[in-house]
């Protein structure tokens, strides 16, 4: 009997360390997989990943000049950014190059559900109460060349609707920069040229907003540049200029038109001052009622009496997924900006660190030509040094 008890206990002892072994193996495995899954995700979200690809595939078509040429004395570096001469201007008025409904027309794109749960696995879909936060965006019906210059038409969609119809043309970029053989169908049929670009046939191409904040410190002029965090839908990792942005209306209805100038003051009281809950609807019955707060309420002061000159430089399509993306620059001439309010800037969730680069700097034009900027964030802050080139305050 005793021999008995001793023979089961061991058996016991061995299939409960068996056990917990198999266990441990398969945790191990488990972890392994999700870890090199989530390398796998950062690796094709950082821009360098799909640059040499997407050169490429306008080579072949021989669509090159869509792209846009950043040009640093005989330096030449091609982005995938599809724009075109009359898409550059830095003296667009919005109120004309942006045309809209009232109420906006509602953009009839299907979801993609296989999209949406490849984006779950590393964008946050829901709000701070688990819902999904599925509220409105701009997004672009079409771009019409007029004689007076080019016309962006509006939309609204859902975000779902969005994260559909560009998540599906990252994702079949994504696989083909991993294998080229793999065919290209979505591209090849609303993203293979610029003017292919322009009929926004994806039903809710993203419209947002790259905006370069300049001032001036020490008689320089400095640019503000962050390193995008991985939750953000497109370009985790990657340098940028802030504040980016997804354009909504103005009470995130389809009743209210859409701002450029608004959506620049949201954006730069949430990543620049800490702001939060202006993308919510909530109780306010005032959307501008962040106006108020003292540093949006000295912008618009600035920006009135000819301290903050705010003016879009251009536009583009981004190749890897057809977001259309507004160039801008937000320059602030006073030189006591940077003692006054350098100190109170606290950038949100949306960015991993944020700091203050020497816009005409070598450090700057180093980043720009190894390619850790976005796509249009690369238009902008070259298009910016142009626009300020030779200025007095170059240096």
């Amino acid at each position: 009997m005793t021999q008995d008890l001793i023979i089961n206990l061991v058996a016991s002892g061995l299939a409960f360390t068996l056990g917990v072994s198999v266990r441990s193996v398969r945790q191990r495995i488990a972890n392994a997989k999700e870890s090199a899954g989530s390398r796998r995700i950062r690796e094709q979200r950082h821009p360098r990943f799909t640059h040499g690809w997407l050169l490429e595939y306008y080579l072949h078509r021989d669509r090159l000049d869509d792209l846009y040429l950043l040009v640093d004395g005989n330096r030449r570096r091609i982005g995938p950014f599809l724009t075109k001469p009359s898409w550059t201007n830095h003296g667009f008025d919005e109120n004309v190059l942006v045309q809209q409904e009232s109420p906006h027309c509602r953009s009839d794109t299907e979801l993609d559900e296989e999209v949406l749960r490849r984006r779950r696995a590393y964008l946050a879909v829901d709000d701070e109460n688990g819902e999904p936060w599925n509220d409105l965006l701009a997004v672009v019906r079409e771009v019409q060349e007029t004689e007076e210059g080019p016309r962006i038409k509006l939309a609204l969609a859902e975000y779902f609707q969005f994260l559909s119809a560009c998540g599906a043309l990252e994702d079949e970029t994504y696989a083909a920069v991993r294998n080229p053989r793999r065919p290209t169908p979505i591209r090849d049929a609303v993203l293979g040229s610029v003017d292919d670009a322009a009929h926004a046939r994806r039903g809710a191409n993203g419209f947002g907003m790259q905006c370069a904040f300049v001032f001036l410190e020490g008689g320089r002029p400095r640019v503000l540049i962050q390193r995008r965090s991985h939750s953000v839908s497109i370009y985790g990792g990657a340098l940028a200029v802030v504040p980016v942005f997804g354009c909504q209306s103005m009470d995130l209805s389809d009743r209210t038109p859409v701002s450029v100038f608004h959506n620049f003051l949201r954006e730069a009281y949430e990543e620049l001052y800490g702001g939060a809950e202006v993308e919510k609807r909530g109780n306010r019955v005032d959307p501008t009622w962040f106006y108020q707060e003292p540093p949006i309420t000295r912008l618009i002061a600035a920006h009135e009496d000819g301290g903050l000159d705010f003016r879009i430089l251009g536009f583009g399509f981004d190749a890897l997924n057809g977001e259309v993306d507004i160039c801008g620059l937000a320059y602030i001439r006073d030189p006591e900006f940077a003692r006054r309010e350098l100190p109170s800037l606290k950038a949100n969730w949306e960015i991993q660190d944020i700091s203050a680069w020497d816009l005409f700097g070598v450090d700057l034009t180093e980043a720009l030509f190894a390619g850790e900027f976005s796509p249009g964030s690369v238009y902008t802050l070259g298009e910016a040094r142009r626009h300020l080139a030779g200025s007095e305050h170059e240096g």
